[in-house]
């Protein structure tokens, strides 16, 4: 059964999300700053000095790096039990119709 959105399950689903994902970016930030160096001194030994060019290297990867670790936090919450309520994914259709004309309690 749906429930209704309200502003206090909407703040508590934000919440749950929150928190995690500024766990993630923090290790996001360790993460890059450990791979952006390490890339960093093996391209200025290769003879890679300009700046720039290091920044057109490490950018990208420190943002791939960013992006997978974003999935975790969703990923987390997936699932998670809120108490009154759960936060997961239900395949459309999945539920069935009533004679009122409604999918599974909300009007189409």
């Amino acid at each position: 059964m749906e429930l209704e959105i309200t502003w206090g399950r909407v703040i508590r689903v934000w919440w749950a999300y929150l928190w995690r994902n500024l766990v993630a970016i923090l290790v996001a930030t360790i993460l890059g700053a450990i791979v952006g160096g390490v890339m960093g001194a093996i391209l200025y030994m290769s003879g890679v000095t300009s700046v720039e060019t290091l920044q057109l290297v490490i950018t990208p990867i420190s943002i791939a790096i960013g992006l997978v670790i974003s999935l975790f936090p969703i990923k987390m919450i997936l699932g998670k039990d809120f108490g009154e309520f759960r936060l997961v994914l239900v395949e459309n259709g999945s539920t069935t119709e009533t004679k009122s004309g409604e999918l599974g309690g909300v009007v189409q």
